[in-house]
């Protein structure tokens, strides 16, 4: 994956927002951040809402919620069009963190945005009766960010999610790519050695919470994890955290769009194959929409809205989350 160019890098693609960030949990003493962005000029009332996570191996490679080169530009632009607010949060990382204390930290998020997120927006936004309609929920990410949005889609209750978008996602991590050493050039970078996983780990004191980095503090580590097959070491084994198989056993989903790279160094598009295959063989009612382009980790950064080959699919989301 090249890095990222232009908007797609600059920090200036928030200014058309108000940020406001608190924590929604605290795990021995480290807040946990979520980030609330909203349109600039927003008009009081009821909002649309897009829940956003973000990427990097669930090790955090792509740094925070607010990192810009990897807060996809058309999830903002969207936003901005349809005067959406934007929820935008951190959770525990691996190694330090388990697969099963992230997905708790999700649920906490949830629960926070539907007990809290209004008292918040009472208190920070520049109207009283500025107010995210959880009715009309898009939860989206990239990478190990959407594997948290379809987490999201799997355990929370059916139809509290109106549209799911996932880009370029990490799923199917029971596959070699995820369990096995081989050559693996991840972002072109070279075969790095598992002791530099063992390493970290030696000098992490025990309790330590992680949620964000400054890239590239922990992408060494992460690409480590993954081209020595060490995974599910850190992430766990249990059923729950593998959505190619959970899918088959919700009662529902929402309608979905998954957009992939097919020349993904990162995260082969395979995985999102076989999610969709699952999807459709449990859920052949429900709308699930793969996009398969051309281009590497990430090959959506410069698009927008009107990016040709994208248009199609935000009408897609746009229909289901708002029609």
């Amino acid at each position: 994956m090249a890095a990222p160019s232009g908007t797609a890098a600059s920090p200036d693609k928030f200014n058309p927002f108000t940020i406001h960030s608190t924590s929604y949990k605290t795990v021995n003493k480290h807040p946990i951040g979520v980030d609330v962005l909203f349109p600039k000029n927003l008009k009081p009332g009821k909002h649309p809402l897009i829940v956003r996570f973000h990427g990097g191996f669930l090790a955090s490679v792509t740094g925070s919620s607010l990192f810009p080169w990897f807060f996809t530009n058309w999830i903002l632009a969207l936003a901005t069009a349809h005067s959406a607010i934007i929820v935008s949060a951190d959770y525990r990382l691996l190694p330090e963190a388990t697969g099963q204390d992230i997905l708790t930290d999700i649920a906490d998020l949830w629960t926070w945005i539907h007990n809290d997120l209004r008292p918040y927006l009472s208190t920070v936004s520049p109207s009283p009766t500025l107010e995210a309609d959880l009715s009309r929920i898009l939860v989206a990410g990239d990478s190990a960010g959407a594997y948290l949005a379809i987490q999201s889609a799997i355990t929370q209750p059916a139809g509290s999610i109106k549209t799911l978008v996932g880009l370029y996602p990490q799923l199917d991590m029971r596959s070699a790519f995820y369990t096995t050493k081989y050559e693996k050039s991840i972002f072109g970078m070279p075969m790095l050695p598992t002791d530099l996983v063992d390493k970290h780990i030696a000098a992490t004191e025990p309790g330590t919470v992680v949620t964000s980095a400054i890239p590239p503090s922990r992408i060494d580590l992460a690409c480590a994890m993954v081209q020595n097959g060490r995974m599910l070491e850190f992430l766990g084994d249990d059923r729950v955290l593998f959505p190619v198989e959970m899918v088959k056993e919700v009662e529902s989903m929402p309608p979905t769009l998954i957009l992939h790279g097919r020349d993904d160094s990162a995260v082969p598009v395979e995985g999102s194959e076989r999610f969709v295959e699952a999807f459709k063989g449990k859920h052949p009612e429900t709308p699930v929409w793969l996009n398969v382009q051309p281009g590497d980790h990430g090959f959506d950064g410069e698009a927008t809205l009107e990016t040709e080959w994208l248009r199609e699919d935000v009408a897609f989301v746009v229909e289901h989350w708002l029609g």
